[in-house]
């Protein structure tokens, strides 16, 4: 992971070659129990050299969006009619 740590502050991001985008990845254990980085839309692997960490600022550029608790304000959402979702 470039040397990043639990401690390091931010979201993993890296350029997913099937989506043709930058994207938030997440981590799975593999059957031996080592961690994959994975693309969170279609699960493609990812080299742990690739991921870099961006700020929340960084994710909205990249069209993610963190909700405050309480919803994103528009009507409907938390109840299943959320456009951002």
């Amino acid at each position: 992971m470039t040397g990043a740590t639990v401690a390091d502050p931010g979201y993993p991001v890296s350029r997913c070659a099937p989506c043709g985008r930058d994207v938030l990845l997440h981590v799975v254990p593999d059957g031996d129990g080592e961690l994959r980085r994975c693309c969170l839309h279609c699960d493609a692997e990812i080299d742990p050299a690739e991921v870099r960490w961006v700020d929340e600022a960084a994710l909205d550029r990249l069209g993610y969006g963190l909700v405050a608790e309480g919803g994103c304000g528009k009507p409907g959402c938390g109840q299943g009619r959320c456009g951002r979702s």
